[in-house]
């Protein structure tokens, strides 16, 4: 096993087993509030470097993605990362900011893995969950986490584009997004390292443990996206991720009108109001479709 880092990209450590097999990406750090992923991936490495664990095969690359963000601890300094993974950009992308030319670093990473996990976690989160397009969703579910979304690419040309996720996926990758919980919940960083454990043991990259009985999660296809648009936009009362919303119900009221749903539907990853700026997403909608396919 060899481990060293990328002499060409800052923040970039590649494990490597001593013979060939899958290539793995994960992400950390992309947002400098989520923490709970780069702990995670820390102590996944010193696994490794201390000879805790041994990767068996394939090679594993782990990368603390927005290094100043982190330092910082803000969720960006000017630009979302998590927007900028893109084969195209719009003219008025600030092309000199740090978020976009770290972005550009990465891209090859993305281009070039076969499975690749980000690593996040959201403000008000009481449970892990994953965010996976339909050709991911069977691989995935079989890590342990009981709710997965789905969908995020049909908004892939609008102001959520630009996923780490969706890039690697449209290169080939088998990818998913990993919200671990609360930020800097302790419970948060477990998730993470034990979701981190799962997919490589899955892979068969380091040893597995004797089988779980298998989990069938919940599958939500998103299938609206709602922004920010006005100053005044709030929830109708307290809201929870994977929320259900009865038909007609009203949710939310943004520049004094309700906004309800026109068919029963789940409340996603509803961000702070007061924490999101006009014009960014605030929640998405989503409904129930059936379970994984059997898993292998």
């Amino acid at each position: 096993m060899i481990i060293e880092k990328d002499p060409s990209i800052d923040d970039v450590v590649r494990v490597a087993g001593d013979v060939g097999g899958p290539r793995a990406v994960f992400f950390s750090g992309i947002h400098g509030n989520e923490v709970s992923g780069v702990h995670a991936i820390e102590k996944l490495f010193f696994d490794f470097f201390g000879g805790a664990r041994v990767l068996k095969r394939g090679t594993l690359t782990l990368v603390r993605a927005n290094e100043q963000a982190l330092a910082a601890e803000q969720r960006y300094l000017k630009l979302n990362m998590n927007r900028l993974f893109r084969d195209g950009y719009d003219e008025e992308v600030d092309r000199t900011c740090y978020e976009f030319l770290r972005s550009q670093q990465l891209k090859p990473l993305l281009e070039t893995c076969d499975y690749f996990l980000d690593f996040h976690s959201a403000p008000s989160a009481q449970e892990p969950f994953l965010v996976a397009e339909r050709k991911a969703v069977d691989f995935y579910a079989e890590l342990g986490i009981e709710q997965i979304i789905t969908g995020w690419s049909k908004f892939s040309a609008g102001s959520i584009g630009g996923d780490a996720e969706n890039f690697a996926g449209s290169h080939g990758a088998v990818a998913a997004t990993l919200e671990s919980g609360s930020h800097f919940a302790k419970s948060a960083i477990d998730i993470s390292y034990s979701t981190a454990i799962a997919m490589l043991q899955l892979l068969d990259m380091i040893e597995r443990p004797l089988p779980k009985p298998v989990i069938k999660p919940t599958i939500v296809d998103m299938y609206a996206v709602v922004t920010k648009d006005f100053a005044d936009f709030r929830y109708e009362a307290e809201v929870t991720n994977f929320q259900p919303i009865k038909n007609g119900t009203t949710y939310a009221c943004q520049n004094g009108r309700p906004l309800s749903v026109t068919e029963d539907s789940y409340l996603l990853i509803p961000m702070k109001p007061e924490e999101t700026r006009i014009g960014e997403e605030v929640c998405y909608l989503g409904r129930r479709i059936a379970s994984a396919g059997n898993p292998r």
